[in-house]
């Protein structure tokens, strides 16, 4: 299984885990994570994620969120396709925020 994981989800481990809900989160990104390192999973990167984390003002989340990107085995590169798909994904969803409306 492929697993694409988002900066959020690959941050979430080094924020304050006194509340549960962050604690909970953690957890399920780690057991993801631990499947990826034993070869069970495949953790996907793409340049979107370069840029991101390349935007963290956190120095030190920052190396700690790279030392998690490394686990990843293959790269998304970005294409019209990939771009274009995106657009019409937000405009669904924008499509489906006016009908709820």
């Amino acid at each position: 299984m492929r697993i694409y994981m988002d900066v959020c989800c690959l941050n979430r481990p080094f924020d304050d885990q006194t509340q549960d809900k962050i604690r909970i989160e953690t957890d399920a990104i780690l057991a993801i994570l631990k499947r990826c390192i034993t070869g069970e999973w495949k953790l996907v990167s793409s340049e979107v994620l370069d840029i991101e984390i390349e935007k963290t003002p956190d120095l030190w989340k920052k190396s700690k969120v790279y030392e998690l990107y490394k686990l990843a085995c293959e790269k998304i590169i970005l294409n019209d396709k990939i771009i274009s798909e995106r657009w019409k994904s937000k405009k669904l969803a924008l499509n489906r925020l006016i009908v709820y409306i």
